[in-house]
């Protein structure tokens, strides 16, 4: 028994290893990972590995973990700073979909409770999955990246409430409306107590443990005040994961803040692993042959309807068709909260195991497709869109018209954030007049007094380029970093003027220019920006600054193409 016991955890830590290596070698979120382990050693497949309580156990830490460490993150200042972002549309975003599908399920026959939970799941997205994505091709400080970015943070924070109240939906709670107000007292007590000992005792505690330069000791510490936490609030008839995220916003008052997210995460990163290890085994893979309707139908729930709401609610916040776009497919896939709120359903016998088999398949099915998606979100857009994304009205394209029609000679900027705005101003001070291009309507209704030859539009549009007079300007700028878009760009300049002079924007290197052979300069601002570094460390230590230069401008004309290579 010993024997075997201790084989199975080899052959699952020799697997899990593996496919989580493999998720990070191909670029996907090591969560795919654990999923197929589950799946794949779980009781339908293999059979290595049956649910138990040590699993359980194991998973249930991760989750609360998980809590803390958002709590650690959550700052109200922040939060109401982008209110409009987050708290508008954010908040709107889970409301509106967690209504949308819970009204219908309940129009299909399902009870209330569990069609809550499963509308609520359906709201939410994969984090970890679409901003890891979005980081990597360099969107997050884009319009649609930021949208996503204050979506899922709303979302983080959405999934607190909906796991406290899981517990009075489950079947077996019979709990009177008296028992709900004592409940509700002593949850406001919890409250008070953990403020208490957040403000005056944490503080004091965490100086005297830090003072011992104990690392193990500083971690102990701080897991035990999570675990501490969410005991507390579970004796208060509460869910433990409220407990652990009241813990971590007290900690993320302190100055010890990055140092626990540093020591915590790791540990949490493990638990997390085997709770989605967990939601793995719970799936029955001959579900898509058994009912392969309904899990098409949860597929298609979560891309299409979804995805089609979200759109249509980030154009109520007045941002342009693209970026919504952009923004809706992001965001189109089930998320870990998700996968969350369905186990916690199961196990509070919310509904039989057998009966969510469809609803966990196409919520693991939307995270498998979610970075391909992402990573495609321009192009998806613009097929959703026809030939042109951006449709304007044709009162505007007049009003374009006008403030373009004397340009000849001009240079223009596609992307007028920080860099932009920096070109445009040593540009204007040697007299060369500017057109920039922005689809981001705040800045540009911020920014339109001051720059009036700012026009609002989509770069990667040949009508927004003819209507900034590309066919008599001097030079053109793209000082935005999405590749996808920059090569939308490239092509319709060598259709519409093949021999202006351009400077690309890349963080990676790519080869634009030659592949299509224009009169093209790729700026790399990372290589760039280590060159800056070393010339100023050179002078601080004592190189002439003369001497300085000419070793940096050696180096970036002999040896760049080296660079590259690391």
């Amino acid at each position: 028994m010993e024997h075997s016991l201790v084989l199975n955890l080899l052959l699952l830590m020799a697997g899990t290893t593996s496919l989580v290596a493999l998720c990070y070698r191909i670029g996907l979120s090591p969560i795919i990972g654990y999923l197929t382990a589950g799946l794949l050693f779980g009781p339908y497949v293999s059979g290595i590995l049956h649910e138990s309580e040590w699993i359980h156990m194991l998973a249930e830490t991760g989750v609360v973990l998980l809590m803390f460490t958002i709590g650690l993150e959550f700052s109200l200042p922040r939060l109401l700073a982008s209110r409009r972002l987050v708290l508008g549309l954010g908040g709107a975003q889970v409301l509106l979909i967690t209504l949308v599908f819970t009204l219908f399920l309940m129009w299909a026959g399902m009870q209330p409770g569990l069609a809550f939970v499963l509308g609520g799941a359906f709201a939410m997205s994969s984090t970890a999955i679409a901003l890891k994505q979005l980081a990597e091709q360099g969107e997050l400080g884009m319009v649609h990246g930021k949208i996503t970015t204050a979506i899922l943070l709303f979302q983080d924070i959405a999934a607190i409430p909906f796991l406290v109240l899981l517990p009075f939906l489950a079947p077996d709670n019979t709990a009177t409306s008296g028992e709900i107000w004592v409940t509700f007292i002593k949850a406001v007590a919890v409250f008070i107590a953990l403020v208490a000992f957040g403000r005056n005792l944490l503080p004091q505690i965490l100086h005297t443990v830090a003072r011992t330069h104990s690392l193990e000791l500083f971690m102990l510490t701080v897991l035990a005040t999570a675990l501490s936490a969410a005991a507390l609030t579970l004796l208060a008839g509460l869910s433990s994961t409220l407990g652990a995220f009241m813990a971590g916003m007290l900690l993320g008052e302190t100055h010890f803040r990055h140092q626990v997210e540093a020591d915590i995460r790791p540990f949490r990163d493990l638990m997390l692993g085997i709770f989605f290890i967990s939601i793995g085994m719970q799936l029955n893979p001959q579900v898509l042959i058994t009912a392969p309707l309904m899990v098409l139908a949860v597929l298609l729930g979560l891309t299409l309807i979804k995805g089609l709401m979200m759109y249509a609610l980030i154009r109520l916040f007045s941002y342009n068709a693209m970026d919504a776009a952009r923004g809706a497919v992001s965001l189109s896939q089930g998320g870990e909260f998700g996968l969350l709120l369905v186990a916690q359903a199961l196990s509070l016998g919310l509904a039989e195991a057998a009966f969510l088999q469809p609803v966990l398949a196409g919520l693991i099915i939307s995270m498998l497709l979610a970075p391909v998606i992402v990573r495609f979100n321009y192009p998806i857009s613009q097929l959703l869109h026809g030939r042109h994304p951006l449709r304007l009205k044709s009162d505007t394209l007049e009003n374009v018209a006008e403030e373009t029609a004397d340009l000849h000679g001009h240079v223009i900027i596609c992307g007028y954030g920080r860099l932009g705005q920096g070109i445009a101003h040593i540009l204007n001070e040697q007299d060369f007049d500017v057109v920039a291009i922005d689809n981001d309507p705040e800045r540009v209704r911020l920014l339109r007094k001051q720059e009036p030859s700012l026009l609002f539009g989509d770069a990667a549009n040949a009508i927004i380029l003819e209507l900034a007079k590309i066919h008599q300007a001097r030079a053109l700028a793209i000082a935005f970093d999405d590749e996808e878009k920059a090569r939308l760009v490239l092509a319709h300049v060598h259709r519409l003027n093949p021999d202006l002079p351009v400077l690309v924007r890349s963080r990676h290197g790519w080869k634009t220019a030659d592949e299509l052979g224009l009169n093209v300069q790729v700026f790399d601002d990372r290589l760039e920006s280590s060159l800056m570094y070393a010339y100023e460390l050179l002078v601080m230590c004592g190189v002439e600054p003369e001497q300085a230069e000419k070793t940096i401008h050696l180096i970036r004309t002999s040896a760049f193409s080296e660079l590259k290579t690391f």
